[in-house]
């Protein structure tokens, strides 16, 4: 991932803009819904199109899909910077040691 797209502007900015779409798409399908007092070949025209905004949905959900593979993939190899990474670290070892030693213990009263 380029380090100008892993800013959380530009991260929020892009899941801001996935989302925008995947709702414009959602609210088109809704608006050609009705069908009531229609000919058939309106019917046919709107039927065509919500199948075309049915399609644009999907890639839009796909976007999204691919965005958080990416934050998942950068969180997981250190390229993504987040927030107050460092300063968390001692305290999340040290409850993780106390849970490791509960957990020992408790096994070792349970004879496992």
């Amino acid at each position: 991932m380029d380090a100008s797209l892993r800013t959380s502007t530009a991260l929020l900015e892009r899941s801001g803009t996935y989302v925008i779409q995947l709702l414009k798409r959602f609210e088109a399908i809704l608006a050609l819904a009705p069908v009531e007092g229609k000919d058939r070949n309106a019917t046919a025209v709107e039927a065509y199109e919500i199948e075309v905004q049915t399609a644009a949905l999907v890639r839009s959900a796909e976007d999204i899909l691919s965005l958080t593979r990416s934050l998942k993939e950068a969180w997981l190899f250190g390229q993504l910077n987040s927030v107050g990474g460092t300063q968390g670290t001692p305290q999340t070892d040290d409850d993780a040691r106390a849970v490791g030693e509960a957990l020992q213990r408790l096994l070792k009263l349970q004879n496992f």
